[in-house]
């Protein structure tokens, strides 16, 4: 197999304004060179982690670019884990595993972070119609009891 050249890393950041229709979500694509560090500042902290993992798995002189998607939306469901209601998820989809963290405007209060591998295929150029399919793991993965 040929080495691979460029690799494509999709970024899933959702917001909720609770005077958007559910139905209706406000959804953005761009194509980045760069990381998307500077407007990310809450979770800069979680997204180099994530970002630095990912590069590891990747031969050196690889070329990366980052497919970003921004959904404003306004169904609180989405934002709603473990009894707690978050106004920001950002989702890292990686070549292996999906990372992800609820946070809020604030950095004072409670953030959720996890990542997971998934059984769930999708492609970077159509995941408007994907992502409540993906949240919807994400959220059973994170509200599943832990026994030990």
């Amino acid at each position: 197999m040929a080495p691979r050249e460029k690799v494509e890393f999709v970024l899933v950041r959702l917001a909720f304004v609770p005077y958007i229709n559910p139905l209706y979500p406000r959804i953005s694509y761009q194509i980045r060179k760069h990381p998307p560090t500077g407007s990310i500042i809450q979770v800069r902290d979680w997204f180099e982690h994530v970002m630095m993992r990912e590069r590891s798995k990747l031969p050196p002189d690889v070329n990366i670019r980052y497919a970003e998607w921004r959904i404003i939306t306004g169904d609180m469901d989405l934002f709603q884990v473990q009894g707690f209601r978050f106004e920001k998820i950002m989702l890292v989809l990686g070549e292996e595993n999906i990372s992800w963290v609820f946070y809020q405007n604030t950095p004072l209060y409670r953030r959720i972070e996890g990542s997971a591998c998934f059984p769930v295929s999708y492609c970077g150029c159509c995941l408007n119609n994907q992502y409540l399919d993906i949240m919807a793991k994400i959220k059973q993965t994170v509200s599943r009891k832990k026994i030990r």
